[in-house]
């Protein structure tokens, strides 16, 4: 009995340690969950706070970045990126001001508050840039860098303070883990069971967060179509690499631009033209080897890094090697693109510091450069591209007032030049050409002026501006007895205008002039930005189409095919040479059946030679104009200069000089 009652009473007292030891085990895990949990919220949101901090840092840097390029070339696109950076780096801002904890409010607010500052000055240089204000270096220098400089500091040392802060908690996060692993494994095997589910859902909640938060890095570095590092990116790399290079060795940057990626995207479609990125980027990835660096800089626009090169054979080597792989037909499809580039290379200097952004400025000068020459490489040379950069800048500010104050001095002119009809030697049309009469550069070409244009966003209006003195011309003419027609050419960005068609019927209504003496030239990329309504809207009306530097373009077949046309221009470089079997006088001939097999007029441009008249009449040809004939000559000199035109085609071609309604 006293056996039964003590092993009674010992399976009691091991019932209630059992009990006990249940009950602490229990309270023990309940604690250490809430533990962990606490730290995982901690660490959640420190993380999050990390990284609102770290985005409000890169786009901070970006502003820089975005405001330097403005500098260089001030056009809507950039102010825009520069706008839309600043609002990300003040929306984050003000979503971390927004925080419970009142250190972390305190910093945000601070930070904010350099922000607005600092973006109030740089919007400040922009206008002063956009108004070519001589001051704005200065105003730069005393001013928008220092506050950049100390809105950098010290969002800088805000993020790193909460980079540690983060760790730390991650730190936390591990230390309860493991205090949590070291007494749920003193328990029993259901009490393991259901520490171990805890700990795994914990552990995977925490791997979670580090992936989304690589995820989210990733991200803010990389371009999302193309997978290859993006501007901020490729900036880090490229001052990295500008410093080991101060200590030895040479670096080596490349800027390089689709040439036909709009039209691409104008009549295939902007999922072809992602296409394109992604296989130009793999192309450029494949031919860049480590520790090279292929980015997107944006749009159509890449950059390769070359951290050391032993020179520039080496660069240049590459550089060919990479536009010979761009110039490849893309394959869409069912159907090619031609692509090609135009690549800028730069160079460090042997021994000496350089600058990251005087590198950047660099090469793309130069790719400027190599566009400017038909594609191809182009390596930055000093004494050729130094103060192109500037002047390209200035001249855009400059073309700019004009078009907005409406050329009150007139700098804007048209010279024009005959069109001789090779089967009775009469001037039919004459070609408007710009000139730029600047007040201290003196006469610039359309090869120095339509660049500037195109690039800054102002070939529309330029467009319309001359398209409205040459209809005045062609009326004055008109009223005078002297029915002219008038041949202009259209800036291909200017067909994108929805309200094309509306405006040069408007144009040449308020002019007086005919719509059927306006022939409109377009080169096979502006006809390929058009959807077919415009022009069969403007040709329906009476006025005229001409595809211009027929032979040239990348689509002749496919566009002639469905354009609505009346003349087709054969492009100056196959009339060089004409003698019987050369690749020239093939495509001049076959050219001309064609376009007569079309039912198209038929002009050859840039013919320099009475023999090359004998033997474009022999091929059948409609029309020719060029220095043979006449210079484009102010409108004054016109009416001489067609009566000389056509006394030179008579006598070239053995003909009688026909009376001209010049006379």
């Amino acid at each position: 009995m006293l056996g039964h009652i003590r092993g009674r009473g010992r399976s009691l007292l091991m019932t209630a340690s059992l009990a006990v030891v249940l009950l602490a085990l229990a309270g023990y895990v309940l604690q250490g969950t809430a533990d962990t949990t606490r730290a995982t919220e901690q660490q959640s949101a420190a993380l999050v706070v990390d990284m609102k901090f770290t985005e409000a840092r890169i786009a901070v840097a970006m502003q820089e970045v975005n405001l330097r390029h403005y500098q260089v070339e001030p056009s809507v696109a950039v102010r825009s990126r520069f706008e839309k950076v600043a609002e990300e780096a003040e929306r984050n801002l003000t979503e971390i001001a927004g925080s419970s904890d009142e250190r972390t409010r305190e910093d945000a607010r601070r930070l904010l508050t350099g922000q607005v500052t600092y973006r109030g000055l740089a919007e400040e240089l922009i206008a002063k840039v956009a108004d070519s204000d001589p001051d704005f270096m200065q105003f730069d220098r005393l001013q928008v860098t220092p506050a950049f400089y100390s809105l950098q500091n010290d969002v800088d040392d805000v993020s790193r303070a909460y980079h540690e802060y983060a760790q730390q908690q991650v730190t936390r996060l591990g230390e309860a883990q493991g205090r949590l692993l070291l007494g749920t494994a003193m328990g029993f095997g259901v009490g393991l069971t259901l520490v171990a589910m805890i700990m795994r859902m914990v552990l995977g909640y925490q791997r979670r967060l580090v992936a989304q938060a690589a995820d989210s890095r990733h991200q803010a570095m990389h371009d999302p179509l193309t997978g290859l590092p993006n501007r901020a990116l490729f900036q880090q790399k490229l001052q990295k690499s500008v410093t080991h290079a101060e200590r030895g060795g040479r670096t080596a940057m490349m800027v390089i631009d689709l040439d036909g990626f709009k039209a691409v995207n104008d009549t295939i479609g902007h999922h072809a033209g992602d296409q394109v990125l992604i296989e130009a980027g793999r192309r450029l990835a494949g031919h860049v080897g480590a520790p090279g660096v292929v980015a997107r800089l944006g749009g159509d626009e890449f950059a390769v890094l070359l951290p050391r090169v032993t020179g520039l054979p080496e660069a240049t080597a590459l550089a060919e090697r990479l536009v010979a792989e761009l110039n490849r037909d893309f394959v869409l499809g069912d159907r090619p693109a031609a692509i090609s580039g135009s690549l800028g290379v730069a160079l460090s200097p042997a021994g000496g510091a350089v600058d990251a952004d005087d590198l950047f400025r660099h090469a793309d000068t130069a790719m400027y450069r190599a566009k400017r020459n038909g594609g191809g490489v182009a390596v930055y040379d000093p004494g050729t591209d130094a103060d192109e950069q500037d002047d390209r800048m200035q001249l855009f500010a400059d073309l700019r007032l004009l078009l907005e104050t409406g050329d009150p001095d007139g700098q804007l002119q048209l010279h024009y030049q005959p069109v001789v009809r090779l089967s009775d030697c009469l001037v039919t049309a004459a070609e408007a050409l710009v000139r730029w009469q600047h007040p201290s550069r003196g006469l610039i070409m359309p090869a120095t002026l339509l660049p500037v244009a195109e690039r800054g966003g102002l070939e529309t209006g330029l467009t319309y501006h001359l398209l409205a003195a040459a209809a005045r011309q062609g009326a004055a003419w008109l009223s005078s007895g002297w029915r002219l027609r008038l041949s202009f050419n259209v800036a291909p960005g200017a067909l994108r205008d929805d309200r094309f068609a509306e405006t040069v019927l408007a144009t040449i209504g308020a002019a007086g002039l005919p719509a059927e003496l306006l022939r409109l030239e377009l080169t096979e990329t502006g006809i390929m930005a058009d959807s077919g309504t415009t022009l069969r809207r403007l040709s329906g009306s009476g006025v005229t189409v001409s595809v211009d530097d027929f032979g040239t373009g990348f689509s002749s077949l496919l566009q002639l095919r469905d354009v609505p046309a009346d003349e087709l221009k054969i492009d100056r470089i196959f009339v060089g040479d004409l003698a019987g079997g050369t690749p020239d006088e093939v495509m001049v001939r076959s050219s001309i059946d064609l376009a007569h097999n079309l039912g198209l007029e038929v002009v050859a441009e840039g013919v320099e030679d009475a023999a090359t008249l004998v033997r474009l009449r022999q091929m059948t040809c409609d029309h020719a104009q060029g220095f043979v004939l006449s210079h484009p000559v102010p409108a004054g000199d016109l009416p001489e200069a067609c009566r000389s035109a056509e006394a030179v085609a008579a006598g070239a071609l053995g003909q009688a000089v026909p009376v001209s309604p010049a006379c």
